[in-house]
């Protein structure tokens, strides 16, 4: 069955779950945009007067607008009594918590896991930290570089023989949001089968990074090694990695022996089939040195284009080297819709990226733009319950916006 794209459908897995989000920057915005994407309604709890500290993070609002569509924006002051009665309200009425403050601060803001636990017993709490209770760094802030330094990920990204490289993606951010929402919905799931009422999560970042180290770390477990720094050539497949062409680098994967003959018949080089030195693949791999004096002058006697062409035809895996702007002319990427533009009435509209899990029968949303600081504050606190006269004298003090 085709699925290059949700069907045309109102069946959303997590419809009729709520959400409270008090999570800022990357790695909690990720993970509850991925819930709100599969229809959860999302409440985005935001500092008066300064908000997610995405919001000032250069471009704006562009990089705040890629982490936080399908989200509602209630500004609230939590360092108040008033805020946080109304953010226990929220979180009394929600299926899901997910915080990602510093330690001990949720529970300065009464949004503890006892206390709101006791509000709402059946409540998905989900806690993203840098480093989790019980760790000798459990009070140290954690930023996305810092992760990937101290997981190994830096370590094993570079040039072979120069120096460690931050990924450039915020992976360590990331990794941790992808394991919150997978842990959200499997908790929810439990729940759901009557297996618990409620639960705590917590996850790491600095954990969930290293996790991510897998067969980089299964080298280590084999050789008793460090993984090393190999730049843009796999360690043990060739040719597999970065080539140049005229007018600029591709990528090449001939990491099976059916693409290893496809290659050659690409190149119209059919005599390294029969060079003893390249005939199997743990030869190229020894000969990697004498094998790249070949292909090199080889390729770079045509354009990019050319060869990508010839590889296609052989169905050898292989492809460009795109950077953020260029990707987004790409077939598959325009095909699929993945550059999507969410309409803004009151300002300019919101470039994102589109949800890429596609469903045969259920389906997944852009629905709710991302909002300007405290833009639902007013419509989700009158659903809990408080009048338009409470939330004037309420935002007369301060407390809301």
């Amino acid at each position: 069955m085709e699925a290059s794209k949700s069907p045309e459908t109102d069946v959303l897995p997590l419809d009729g779950i709520t959400v409270v989000d008090l999570t800022q920057v990357a790695a909690g915005p990720f993970a509850t945009m991925a819930l709100g994407d599969l229809g959860a309604e999302v409440i985005k709890i935001e500092a008066v007067g300064r908000g997610d500290r995405s919001r000032d993070i250069q471009p704006t609002p562009a990089y705040f607008d890629t982490l936080n569509r399908n989200k509602y924006s209630v500004a609230i002051d939590l360092k108040s009594d008033a805020g946080q009665e109304a953010a226990q309200r929220l979180v009394a009425d929600a299926d899901v918590f997910i915080e990602s403050t510093k330690p001990g601060r949720a529970e300065s803001f009464g949004l503890g896991y006892e206390t709101v636990a006791e509000l709402n017993p059946e409540l998905i709490y989900c806690s993203i930290s840098g480093f989790g209770r019980d760790s000798p760094y459990e009070d140290l802030p954690a930023w996305d570089m810092l992760i990937q330094g101290m997981s190994g990920i830096m370590s094993i990204t570079g040039e072979e023989g120069g120096e460690p490289l931050w990924s450039g993606l915020p992976s360590g951010d990331l990794i941790a949001g992808s394991y919150a929402s997978q842990s959200v919905l499997a908790a929810l799931y439990a729940r759901e089968r009557g297996r618990i009422d409620g639960e705590w999560i917590e996850v790491p970042m600095l954990d969930a990074a290293i996790t991510w180290l897998t067969a980089r770390a299964g080298y280590t477990f084999g050789y008793d090694e460090p993984f090393p720094r190999l730049g843009t050539h796999h360690p043990s497949i060739v040719p597999f990695g970065k080539y140049d062409c005229a007018d600029g680098p591709i990528i090449i994967a001939a990491g099976t022996p059916d693409f290893w003959r496809g290659f050659c018949r690409a190149l119209e080089r059919p005599e390294l089939l029969e060079d003893d030195r390249f005939a199997t693949m743990e030869d190229r791999v020894e000969n990697r040195e004498a094998l790249d004096d070949i292909l090199e002058p080889i390729l770079e006697s045509e354009p990019s284009e050319y060869w990508i062409d010839r590889l296609h035809a052989e169905t050898v895996p292989a492809g460009p080297i795109y950077d953020t702007k260029t990707v987004w002319e790409d077939e598959h990427v325009k095909q699929r819709e993945l550059h999507r533009v969410m309409e803004r009435d009151d300002r300019e509209d919101a470039d994102v990226i589109d949800q890429p899990v596609h469903f045969a029968q259920l389906g997944t949303r852009l629905e709710v733009a991302p909002q300007q600081l405290g833009e639902s504050t007013d419509s989700i606190l009158e659903r809990h319950g408080y009048s338009a006269d409470e939330l004037s004298q309420l935002r007369e003090d301060g407390v809301i916006q």
